[in-house]
């Protein structure tokens, strides 16, 4: 079947990106209730969608944003690792398609079915935290050191609302290290190259069209999540990548990308490792990491995502 509609369907929630013929990039919305990028494959005769974001109100968008785009339901959702906000839109899907992870991706998944289950019985958690981040909010009059908990703030109120109606299908298929994708348009390739930024990850890559989607592999124009990181296996795996035929990339948070963005995340990467050592060397401690401000060009990523810095540095500072 053809597509159905060849305008692109909008959403509150995540603005959908042609990067070819059938290829599309879903990315999240500030304030939205995406919180990670999506993208949509039509194979030709099979649609393929890669995460499912956080919220299944966002991911009932998705469903019928890659129904019009390709003129059928996808029949393929991969998610690419166990963080919730690549996953908990699952029930969107859960219907009609078959959801993929890594073996090891599965195994950490069942967790959240606990944790789910507590915080619908009391949610009092996530409505104490809200309370707390609208104080912070109100005290807070620098615009850089706002814009981040303005962010979890909306985050919040996304949870919040969707709670009651959550419901968490984990994946019914997995594989090891590579699963090919045979439609009458296109390959694709979806690929696990061992521990990165979780121990499960995988990333989907459109030969033909030197193409990637690559979850949490990638973080662009801000800084990433690192505290189930493999730091050393990451940082291989993006230079993996970055000598690949692939040019363009959609990372798990931020802006499409090229390898210059991949090349960027690891020059991050290496920063914050000798910003680490040098504070050791010295023999300072992990307060005076913490206080410690990143060197060009990553200046504009200090305040991206609320406490993102200071995990990281806490991480590196007990893990090097």
């Amino acid at each position: 079947m053809g597509h159905a509609n060849h305008t692109l369907p909008s959403s509150e929630h995540f603005e959908i990106t042609k990067l070819a013929e059938g290829v599309y990039a879903a990315i999240a919305k500030e304030f939205g209730a995406a919180f990670s990028n999506s993208g949509i494959i039509d194979l030709g005769d099979l649609t393929l969608v890669f995460d499912t974001f956080e919220t299944p109100k966002a991911a009932d968008d998705l469903r019928r944003a890659a129904e019009s785009l390709t003129g059928r339901l996808p029949a393929y959702v991969i998610n690419s690792h166990n963080h919730a906000d690549h996953w908990f839109g699952n029930q969107a899907f859960s219907a009609q398609a078959t959801i993929i992870s890594t073996h090891k991706t599965r195994d950490l998944m069942p967790v959240y079915l606990e944790e789910l289950k507590t915080l619908k019985q009391n949610p009092s958690e996530l409505s104490a935290s809200l309370e707390e981040n609208l104080r912070l909010l109100e005290g807070e009059n620098d615009p850089k050191k706002r814009a981040p908990i303005e962010g979890y703030v909306a985050r919040l109120r996304h949870s919040l609302e969707t709670l009651p109606i959550l419901e968490l299908k984990l994946p019914n298929q997995t594989f090891e290290s590579k699963m090919v994708f045979y439609g009458s348009r296109r390959s694709a390739d979806l690929l696990a190259l061992g521990n990165g930024h979780t121990c499960g990850d995988c990333f989907l890559a459109l030969p033909e069209d030197k193409i990637a989607f690559l979850g949490d592999l990638a973080f662009f124009k801000r800084q990433p999540y690192m505290e189930d990181c493999d730091f050393s296996a990451w940082k291989n795996i993006l230079e993996e990548i970055s000598q690949s035929k692939l040019e363009t990339f959609v990372p798990g948070h931020g802006p499409i990308g090229k390898k210059a963005d991949l090349l960027l995340l690891l020059q991050y990467l290496n920063a914050l490792e000798d910003l680490i050592r040098q504070v050791k060397q010295a023999g300072g401690s992990l307060e005076e990491a913490l206080i410690a401000p990143l060197p060009e060009p990553f200046v504009e990523w200090q305040h991206t995502g609320k406490h993102r810095f200071e995990d990281n540095v806490r991480f590196l500072f007990q893990n090097l």
